[in-house]
């Protein structure tokens, strides 16, 4: 049994840590498994700073994949490809609300269907102030990573390959 001092000493109960955090052992922090479905909410207790593995795509058509407001700038989302083959279907990665959030940045896409024996690599950006919403048209991989750098806006930063269409950036319509 432990007192109320040692109790306020430690993170295990809940605690909030100041200053500098110096792990010994290592610090690990688990992956998450979205379960596939046609609305995914992602939030920043389940899905936030960890690795986040897409296995499969629910729907016919896309997996939306809805991305909360920030709740602190640095707070991200990583999402990894886990699945075998690739999808015939979409994975959509997007604000919760019209205009919810903005998307900076870009990635860099691999079209392995261009008719040619090499793969096209091209580098899809943003291109528009509202855009909150990023297509991925039957993806055989990805490793992508949303960064807040303001509560309303992530940097988006990573790959996408795909038999089909480029990787877009759109405006969400809701």
């Amino acid at each position: 049994k432990i007192g109320k001092k040692e109790d306020a000493l430690s993170l295990a109960n809940g605690g909030t840590a100041t200053g500098k955090l110096t792990a010994t052992a290592g610090l690990q922090i688990t992956h998450a498994v979205p379960t596939p479905a046609a609305t995914v909410t992602l939030t920043a207790a389940a899905n936030g700073n960890r690795i986040n593995i897409i296995e499969s795509i629910a729907t016919t058509g896309a997996d939306n994949y809805v991305l909360p407001t920030a709740s602190i700038i640095g707070e991200w989302y990583r999402f990894i490809w886990g699945g075998t083959a690739a999808d015939a279907d979409n994975i959509i990665f997007r604000a919760s609300a019209q205009d919810g959030l903005t998307f900076s940045g870009g990635l860099l896409d691999l079209d392995e269907d261009d008719g040619t024996d090499t793969t096209d690599a091209n580098v899809i950006y943003q291109t528009s102030a509202d855009d909150d919403q990023l297509t991925l048209t039957n993806p055989t991989g990805f490793d992508i990573t949303f960064i807040a750098t303001t509560t309303t806006n992530y940097c988006v930063t990573g790959w996408a390959a795909s038999t089909d269409t480029s990787a877009a950036f759109g405006d969400y319509a809701g």
